[in-house]
């Protein structure tokens, strides 16, 4: 098996640390901080140190893939917001021209009794239409809640039950 090269190249000066400049800003930099803290570490002190298929270069690269697929990414969410408010858009210019056809097709209808298959048509999609919305809430699911303030043994209850009151007024016989 292949030994893995360690490249050490000490200098007598340390690395200057990157400056907030030159870095993205940090609450929309999509590289997490612990990773940032391991790039600015190879930065300072690591910097000529190589290791197989790691080095400062290639971590900085890889951040940068990442600040530029995050950018992608952010366009392609904006696109579909965009998409989604248009269809939203159109959706609602249908509804009003349906409601509006429905209307006059309502006019129609009322000035042709001759035309009795157009005003069934009408009514059953009026049926359709009340059906499908809901004029009450939707019925809750799961456990009713727990009624606050009854008590397992009130002291009102006590009194009025039948077996503690013949337990009361029992005599025991010896």
């Amino acid at each position: 098996m292949p030994q893995p090269t360690l490249t050490v190249v000490t200098t007598s000066s340390p690395q200057p640390r990157p400056t907030a400049a030159s870095a993205p800003p940090v609450e929309t930099d999509p590289v997490p901080a612990d990773v940032r803290a391991v790039i600015d570490l190879f930065t300072q002190y690591l910097a000529k140190v190589t290791f197989p298929d790691l080095d400062t270069a290639s971590l900085r690269r890889q951040a940068d893939e990442l600040r530029a697929e995050e950018k992608n990414v952010q366009r392609a969410r904006d696109a579909l917001a965009n998409a989604i408010a248009t269809s939203d858009a159109r959706l609602a210019t249908l509804t009003a021209a349906a409601q509006r056809a429905v209307a006059y097709a309502q006019i129609y209808a009322d000035g042709h009794v001759d035309r009795q298959p157009i005003a069934e048509a009408l009514s059953d999609l009026a049926r359709v239409d009340a059906m499908s919305s809901p004029t009450s809430p939707p019925k809750r699911r799961g456990r009713p809640p727990k009624q606050r303030g009854a008590e397992l043994f009130d002291a009102t209850d006590d009194a009025s039950s039948p077996s503690r009151a013949n337990a009361s007024t029992e005599e025991v016989t010896p």
